[in-house]
This record gives C-alpha cells, sequence and structure tokens, in this order.
C-alpha cells in the first residue's frame, strides 16, 4: 500500500510534514474570502472558497460555529478524496483534499456542512492553504459571507448521513446479503461507557473489544463511539491481540520500521514501527506513515487481511461476493481484500451497491469490524 491513491495528500500529514522540515507558514499578497450560502433550516451550509489565487492540493478552513458541542459532518464534492471536520477549541475545523490540483483563481466547492440543528457561522475565519509547491499559506481573519436559500426536504436529507445512521452503516449488511456472523448489534448491553447507550448498534462489540483490552475508552467514563479512527489507532489495536487475545496472534518483528513523519515518544510509535516492519502495511509515501489520517474503509480491508495472513490464519466465507457498484474506485491493491472482507462479513457494501473505499470509520464501526473478525477466524 504504498499510496491511498494517485494524487491524494492529506492536509494533516502536510502539515506535520512542514513543521517536520522547518519550511516556514507565510501569508502572501492574495485576499481569500469564505462564501457560505445556508440551507431554509440552516441545517446545511454550502462552503465556496474564492481568491486564494494560486493551484493548492489541501485546505484547513477554521470557522466560528454554532452550537459548539455539535456533531457537524461534511459532504464533499467530487473534487475532494478526503475531508474531515473536527471541534477544536471552541472552533470548527474542516480539512479538505483534492484528487487533484485545484485552481484557487476560481471560485472553489469545498464542501457542505451538516447538522441536526440550525447553525450559525461567524463572519471572520482563518486559512490555511498548501498549494503545488507544498508550501504552507496561512490568512488569519478573513471574511465570511453568509447567504440563504430554499432548498428541498431532499437536499436537506442528502448530506454524508453519518450521524442520523447512527455511525453503523461500515458495519451493517444490506438486504439479501447472508452468512452466520450476526450484522446487527442492538442487543442491551451495559458498555460501562456515559456516552454509548444501552440499545446503541454497535454496544456489544464496544463491550467486547473494551473488555479484551483491544481498545480503551477516551477517558474513564466514555468511549467516543462516533470519533474517526485513524491509522495510527488501527495498527495500535492490531498490535495487541498477541497480549490481550492470545499467543497464536503474536507477530514477531526483527527490523521494526522507521517513518519519518513518527516522533519515538509518541503513543503509537513502537505498534507503527511494528506494523511497517512485519509487512502488515507500507506508508502513503516514501518514508511517511501518516498515522493521523483516518483509515479508509479499503485501507481497514487490506490491513485486517494482512494481519490474517500473518498470523497464519484465513477468513472464513459466510457471504457470497458481490460487484459493488463503484467497483472502480477501488485501488487496486486492495481489490482482494475488500472481497475477502465483505465475503467474510466484516465490512459491507453501502445500500445504493456502492463500497465507498475512501470513506473513513469511526471506534464504533472498527470495534464491530474487529469483533466480527475474531469470530469469524474461529
Amino acid at each position: 500500500m504504498k499510496k491511498i491513491a494517485s494524487g491524494i495528500i492529506s492536509l494533516l500529514c502536510i502539515l506535520s510534514m512542514i513543521m517536520a522540515v522547518s519550511v516556514p507558514v507565510f501569508a502572501v499578497d492574495y485576499k481569500p474570502s469564505v462564501k457560505i450560502v445556508m440551507s431554509e433550516t440552516k441545517k446545511k451550509a454550502e462552503i465556496k472558497l474564492n481568491g486564494v489565487g494560486e493551484y493548492i492540493y489541501s485546505v484547513q478552513l477554521t470557522l466560528d460555529v454554532s452550537p459548539e458541542n455539535e456533531e457537524y459532518t461534511l459532504t464533499g464534492t467530487d473534487k475532494n478524496t478526503y475531508s474531515v471536520v473536527k471541534n477544536e477549541n471552541g472552533k470548527t475545523v474542516l480539512y479538505v483534499d483534492f484528487s487533484s490540483l485545484a485552481d484557487g483563481t476560481k471560485e472553489i466547492s469545498l464542501a457542505s456542512l451538516n447538522s441536526d440543528r440550525a447553525m450559525q457561522v461567524g463572519s471572520r475565519a482563518d486559512l490555511i492553504v498548501i498549494n503545488r509547491s507544498m508550501r504552507g499559506e496561512e490568512y488569519k481573519n478573513i471574511t465570511v459571507s453568509v447567504t440563504n436559500k430554499t432548498v428541498s426536504n431532499d437536499d436537506e436529507q442528502s448530506g454524508s448521513g453519518g450521524k442520523k445512521q447512527g455511525g453503523g452503516e461500515i458495519a451493517l449488511p444490506n438486504q439479501g446479503q447472508t452468512g452466520t456472523v450476526t450484522a446487527p448489534d442492538n442487543m442491551v448491553v451495559d458498555t460501562g461507557f456515559s456516552d454509548v447507550p444501552l440499545n446503541f448498534w454497535a454496544n456489544s462489540s464496544i463491550k467486547f473489544v473494551t473488555e479484551k483490552g483491544l481498545f480503551e475508552g477516551t477517558s474513564e467514563s466514555t468511549f467516543d463511539p462516533h470519533a474517526q479512527m485513524t491509522r495510527g489507532m488501527y495498527v495500535t489495536v492490531l498490535s495487541r491481540f498477541g497480549d490481550k487475545i492470545g499467543d497464536e496472534w503474536r507477530i514477531s518483528c526483527d527490523n521494526p520500521a522507521a517513518f519519518s513523519d513518527i516522533a519515538g515518544d509518541e503513543w503509537f510509535a513502537d505498534a507503527v514501527a511494528w506494523a511497517g516492519g512485519t509487512g502488515l502495511v507500507n506508508g502513503i509515501d516514501e518514508g511517511i506513515f501518516g498515522p493521523y489520517y483516518p483509515i479508509t474503509r479499503e485501507q481497514i480491508a487490506v490491513m485486517t487481511v494482512n494481519f490474517a495472513r500473518l498470523c497464519g490464519k484465513t477468513l472464513a466465507p459466510v457471504n457470497q461476493a458481490v460487484t459493488f457498484a463503484d467497483a472502480g474506485n477501488i485501488n487496486d491493491w486492495a481489490k482482494e481484500a475488500v472481497m475477502l472482507s465483505q465475503c467474510a462479513g466484516l465490512i459491507y457494501g453501502r445500500e445504493d451497491g456502492t463500497f465507498a473505499p475512501q470513506d473513513t470509520a469511526t471506534r464504533s464501526e472498527v470495534a464491530a469490524i474487529l469483533t466480527r473478525f475474531v469470530q469469524n477466524i474461529k
């Protein structure tokens, strides 16, 4: 898995590279601005960027959005290969990459911000742009203009759906798929975490992975089930199998791998070095691992299948293989692993018949996948 996909560069990874090589972030003589078009109910905001004046790879946009404690989602355009939104220090931060260079001399449609409640967006924003020279250009306190439009109910509901669907779409099967792996995970189970309801779709999986010690809570009382899983997190979980599940899952590593974007004192450093040294996973580029990159569905499939093989185990097929409507979007290096994971009942397709290989996964979704992984191998 030498590259996640041709032309995909994570803003998070790039920013860490910039800091690592001490390339300065600087302001140039452009006057970017942000235009936001709100839906009638103010639950969807189309975000557009103007006046960057340069071909760009990635954008980090920091907005004042209320309510501050809302879980926002992003719907990307067909230009976006990676996008995520986070709440950081009372601000709403959007990270957006492009599949190819975006022409900043024209208006760029970044993404749509979605909420279950009406939003209010402040009139100023901060922006960092990674241009084609791989330099970070920082703009402080730029202008945000907000206008309103009337949209249909269908338009209002057309977001990414992550929150409305409970985060379980990656792990729940479509109708017509069969197999011995139980998909609905909705038994009334007390996980012990205050942020996981008793009837949450993944509660028994969350209880399994935390009791086994594969996952830890984000605090003594919370699990944060909707938080995105990163590449660093996933290899860390896999590295625990030998100690937590049994010696049969232990993979020795005589030659740990070194990555230039991994500091030795980071909590995932040993796991990343182990994963690279065993051949479980390669970096996203030469010498770059990208630990903070949200892990994609096809990456989960590849790492999980590789892990089984390194342990000398085989995934048992419980479903018939299907041809996904977006099979052409699955990278060649992931096609076999996606097929094996789908047949084993670990990762299902979407309701529209797609696999969505570049979509990301939450902690609860990964808990369900790994629980079924252990059950399937047995």
